[in-house]
């Protein structure tokens, strides 16, 4: 009678695990695979979306990094084919998550 008891004890645990897993899959643009995201040169802290960049002007950014460390477009123009502070003329764009830079991709 207690080995029944225990697997049904057993049987609800994971079956509870396995629904909370299941609501918790919620798959967005951020949760791309790892090898489709530009790195991130940077382990500075941030505090918003403004204080990352891509690690080269007008689009042609292969990484991401904290702007104390990257370059400063302010004063480039660009042909305008690109989106200014993105990377691969983009395709991610640089945001602060969870107080570190990070790539947005689509």
């Amino acid at each position: 009678m207690r080995r029944a008891r225990l697997l049904c004890h057993v049987a609800r645990a994971v079956a509870g695990l396995t629904l909370g897993f299941l609501a918790g899959c919620d798959i967005g643009v951020e949760d791309l695979p790892l090898e489709d995201t530009p790195p991130v040169l940077s382990s500075q802290v941030c505090y918003d979306d403004s204080d990352c960049v891509a690690n080269a002007c007008c689009g042609e950014g292969t990484a991401i990094t904290h702007r104390d460390v990257g370059p400063n477009c302010s004063n480039v123009r660009c042909d305008g084919t690109c989106p200014p502070n993105s990377v691969d003329c983009g395709r991610c764009i640089p945001t602060c998550r969870e107080a570190r830079c990070a790539a947005a991709c689509q």
